[in-house]
């Protein structure tokens, strides 16, 4: 059996600007760094959303054609990369099979190095059949959840159970690391959003059914941080080996904006933002009590004509299509 480096889900991305080089240089680093080993697995979520940018696609295809000069490259679907929800295995990565790169659209048997590859199914019934049906003493690939994990938007919404893994099992699907007895969750080999800024990142090297896992201090980084300590962070948030996505914060309107100002010219970091904190908690600005003119649903209307009346300095045709955004990515999400 073959050693092979196992990777999570890339969500490559193309904004902000220089995340997706930076997404690119990550993997390629942790490729380069095991010339031993002669294939590498991707658990699925290659993009982050279903309709991919030409950016995106172009940049998967400079990272699969890099690795597939040297490597076997195997790609599980994963919900993002599938083009709908109809399990019927359509991609956009089948663009990049070749005789070196196998995209798996539908569970694949690897006899030689026993393995079961799985790829994301909307019926989970039929993941737990498939899981059932694994010859003992093969590894288990998978692009799925179970009960007790959560996806990326944070939700518990997975019906398997942890016994209905028999056999030891690799999970992409879920961003964060994870180990329930024969599971393994490798999570994502870097932060994909502000929430994630607190995770370690892994990425697996596997020889036989074993399984050796390395931490990835490089790359794509979300990092939150209150104003009052940024200062004193200054070398950890510059660290050159990272792309960092600073988020400051900042509690209240009366902070100094022009030490604010200084301070943000000694970053050296890849993209920043200014945000305040909410001035009040989320139960005192919402009560479930208030009647008075009940909002039942935020529609698209809705939300068009609070951006029509607001005093923004950001144009509406760039709103608009951020709340586009946020409909795609839920979409991918579900």
């Amino acid at each position: 059996m073959v050693k092979a480096i196992v990777i999570g889900d890339l969500h490559f991305n193309d904004k902000p600007r220089g995340l997706l080089e930076s997404q690119k240089s990550a993997v390629l680093e942790i490729v380069s760094r095991h010339p031993e080993c002669e294939q590498v697995i991707f658990l699925g979520d290659l993009m982050m959303h279903r309709n991919p940018r030409p950016q995106v696609l172009l940049a998967l295809k400079e990272v699969i054609d890099s690795i597939s000069k040297t490597k076997e490259v195997f790609i599980l679907r994963g919900n993002h990369d599938s083009v709908n929800k109809s399990d019927d295995g359509v991609t956009a990565l089948s663009l990049f099979e070749s005789k070196k790169v196998k995209v798996i659209t539908q569970t694949w048997v690897d006899n030689k190095n026993k393995r079961v590859l799985i790829p994301h199914y909307e019926d989970e019934e039929k993941i737990r059949t498939l899981l059932t049906k694994c010859p003992t003493g093969y590894t288990v690939f998978g692009h799925f959840g179970y009960f007790g994990s959560l996806n990326s938007a944070g939700d518990a919404d997975f019906g398997l159970s942890i016994s209905d893994f028999p056999n030891p099992t690799i999970l992409g699907h879920i961003h964060g690391f994870r180990q329930d007895k024969n599971i393994t969750i490798l999570g994502t080999p870097y932060s994909t959003n502000f929430s994630e800024f607190y995770k370690e990142n892994f990425y697996g090297i596997l020889e036989g059914n074993s399984l050796e896992l390395f931490p990835i201090t490089f790359g794509p980084r979300y990092l939150p941080i209150d104003y009052h300590s940024l200062e004193e962070n200054l070398s950890l948030i510059n660290d050159p080996a990272y792309f960092t996505l600073l988020r400051v914060m900042v509690s209240t309107i009366q902070e100094d904006h022009n030490n604010i100002t200084d301070l943000i010219e000694k970053l050296d970091v890849g993209y920043v933002e200014v945000k305040y904190r909410p001035l009040l908690a989320d139960e005192d600005v919402f009560s479930k009590d208030d009647y008075i003119n009940p909002i039942v649903e935020i529609s698209d209307s809705l939300i068009e004509d609070y951006i029509n009346s607001s005093s923004t300095l950001i144009g509406k045709e760039k709103l608009l299509e951020g709340l586009s955004l946020i409909h795609e990515n839920q979409q991918s999400r579900n």
